[in-house]
């Protein structure tokens, strides 16, 4: 028979409430009873029942966090972040994995609510701003997402204005043909409006020869979109990215038709991952910083859990551009005031965390 309440009880030689106290973390202990019990929890290996905590506190002391690609280098330093802060507080996380479908993330949600979570991290969420804002309507969630669903609580990432900013680089180093290889997985692809927003605001025309947007964000298929839309704009003399991993396949999309980054395509991607510094020629990105995204994912998810579901909040992450090789602005002879301000020459990884 394993170790029982009362056994602490009369090692620590104090009433089983006192121990139910310490444990459940509610009522009058003083510091040197609470320490005494805990050293008899410690000493003779007793762990509480969860699912008689949860019946008595209503918590399961647990949130699930739906990322949608586990082999995605951007996810695994936000989940790291989001455990950070979840143990800090008394929480376990679950972890599930998409594999990037809407429906598989939609069936994640029951299945965790059916197991009594106490929240739902939706990180990079593949669901458009409809279904989060019925899923925040129905569950205590905390998202993060490029999408503006009503009456949530959500951390954006701005990829729109983000792609803006590398578009308006590239324009600033003297590029007039310049593609974007996005990522097809909503209608509302925010990242390709910022290219076009970019284009436009300096005067220059929208082809839609020179996008194209791939099912997937990995490199392998990331490497046939681009050798794609490098076929057909063959005039193209640089391409932004969805993505590091977008990025780094069209890369070597550029290696199989004999076309030299950055001499003949300037290339840039978003996220910078550890990768991004690693790879030749070393990719200039857009810096988020991911393990700080998971610790503000997280300490959004328990103000919804205080709120009982009902909190709403918006809160904005702005990436912060880092020039590497990739783009060509160290070869270029142009002044450094012509390429912008608020941008961050890097050699190595981020420094913003």
């Amino acid at each position: 028979m394993g170790v029982t309440m009362r056994d602490v009880a009369h090692k620590a030689g104090v009433s089983i409430n006192t121990v139910s106290r310490v444990v459940n973390g509610y009522g009058e202990v003083s510091e040197a009873t609470r320490q005494r019990v805990l050293a008899a929890i410690e000493e003779l290996g007793f762990r509480p029942n969860v699912v008689a905590r949860s019946l008595v506190s209503g918590k399961s002391q647990s949130v699930g966090l739906i990322i949608p690609q586990i082999t995605d280098p951007f996810f695994p330093e936000v989940v790291l972040g989001v455990e950070s802060i979840a143990r800090q507080h008394g929480y376990s996380v679950l972890l599930c994995n998409t594999n990037e479908s809407p429906q598989q993330e939609l069936e994640y949600v029951d299945v965790l609510s059916a197991k009594q979570v106490d929240g739902i991290i939706l990180c990079g969420s593949r669901l458009d701003a409809e279904q989060l804002s019925s899923v925040a309507a129905h569950h205590r969630v905390a998202v993060l997402t490029s999408r503006r669903p009503r009456s949530a609580a959500v951390i954006s990432i701005q990829g729109e204005q983000g792609l803006f900013e590398i578009t308006s680089h590239l324009i600033r180093l003297g590029h007039r043909k310049i593609g974007h290889v996005g990522f097809a997985f909503s209608s509302d692809n925010e990242r390709a409006d910022g290219y076009c927003r970019a284009l436009r605001e300096h005067g220059l025309a929208v082809d839609e020869k020179h996008v194209v947007l791939a099912p997937r964000a990995d490199i392998e298929v990331a490497r046939t979109a681009a050798y794609r839309l490098l076929q057909q704009a063959p005039d193209i003399t640089a391409v932004t990215c969805f993505n590091d991993l977008v990025a780094i396949g069209t890369i070597q999309a550029c290696a199989d038709m004999g076309r030299r980054v950055p001499d003949d395509v300037a290339i840039v991607g978003f996220d910078d991952i550890d990768l991004a510094s690693l790879v030749t020629p070393a990719l200039t990105t857009m810096h988020v910083p991911r393990f700080h995204l998971g610790e503000m994912v997280m300490e959004l998810m328990l103000r919804v859990i205080a709120d009982n579901g009902t909190h709403e909040e918006l809160l904005y992450v702005e990436p912060k551009l880092v020039v590497r090789d990739s783009c060509g602005a160290r070869k270029s002879t142009w002044p450094a005031a012509q390429q912008g301000i608020g941008e961050e020459v890097m050699t190595g990884t981020n420094n913003l965390r």
